[in-house]
């Protein structure tokens, strides 16, 4: 028996984000091993599926329209999502497993700091179990209080946080702006928050990412500014998918960086400054012990 096609399938993401990095359909079809007409003819589909354009097909290559550069952030999310579930899964089908570590994380974690600590917590304590969850920030700490997290990797914690919880500072991150790689600032080493009067700025949503919005509010006070807020994303990836689009610009830590997003560009705020203190978060509970053991092993990382 043959199935019907199926809409969308993992493969045809993985189409699409290997042609958005290679703005070429032939470099992007040998680098999956397919013919160019599999990865032309995937894409027409998803296309198709998704009502919208993603490319603009020019005699140069192909360039992200404003939707495949929304699109491309949430298909890396997908595929991201797909490898942790599997991940996941496999851990369960280990034999020997006593002990079940839940931990949640944000995008910016998982390159470096978690990825290098799992390796190297399971060389010295394989018989944990690890389950990791992507999960933004305001989700991890009401996991955390429901008992269905037994770490969160949220980013910055907050005062209320540090009062309710167990909290160590994993690595400090400087804020940033990120700005479309056309602004007229893209090119500049450095720049100041009041140079960006006339631009309209894109935010995160609160309830996910709580504290978000009184940081910009007080340094916008800080420096005059009362800028035009175009929207509030609901996630890190979105975010950078509608900067790229050239929808606005954004305030955001400097690690924001390590989430692959093209049509962007990261540059050092000068004035005024502030510093992100990345942070574990964990409470009291049977998993305590394993979950400090895992803590130590990532305040080890070096990322440099």
């Amino acid at each position: 028996m043959r199935f019907s096609y199926t809409p969308m399938e993992l493969r045809h993401l993985r189409y699409f984000v290997m042609a958005a990095e290679e703005a070429n359909i032939s470099r992007a079809a040998a680098r999956l091993n397919v013919s160019q007409p599999a990865v032309s003819r995937r894409i027409r589909d998803l296309e198709s599926e998704l009502e919208v354009t993603l490319f603009d097909r020019e005699p140069q290559g192909l360039r992200l329209t404003s939707a495949g550069e929304v699109a491309l952030g949430h298909a890396r999310t997908t595929l991201r999502d797909s490898t942790l579930f599997i991940d996941s899964m496999r851990a369960f089908s280990q034999k020997g497993r006593k002990t079940t570590l839940r931990i949640g994380f944000i995008p910016t974690a998982l390159p470096g700091l978690l990825s290098e600590g799992l390796r190297a917590f399971h060389r010295t304590q394989p018989d944990v179990c690890i389950q990791i969850t992507e999960m933004p920030p305001g989700q991890q700490i009401m996991a955390l209080r429901r008992g269905d997290l037994d770490l969160a990797l949220p980013g910055a914690a907050s005062a209320k946080v540090k009062a309710e919880f167990f909290t160590r500072s994993l690595r400090t991150t400087p804020l940033a702006m990120v700005v479309p790689s056309d602004h007229p600032f893209a090119q500049k080493r450095s720049v100041e928050l009041a140079e960006f009067a006339n631009d309209t700025f894109l935010s995160l949503n609160e309830d996910r990412f709580p504290g978000r919005e009184k940081m910009h509010q007080r340094l916008f006070a800080a420096t005059g500014l009362n800028p035009s807020v175009a929207l509030h994303a609901t996630g890190l990836n979105e975010l950078l998918g509608h900067v790229g689009s050239g929808a606005g610009v954004a305030m955001v830590p400097a690690d924001l960086n390590r989430i692959q997003s093209s049509g962007v560009t990261f540059l050092k705020l000068r004035r005024p400054t502030m510093t992100f203190n990345f942070s574990a978060v964990w409470q009291d509970s049977k998993q305590r012990i394993a979950v400090e053991a895992f803590v130590d092993v990532l305040d080890k990382i070096d990322e440099s």
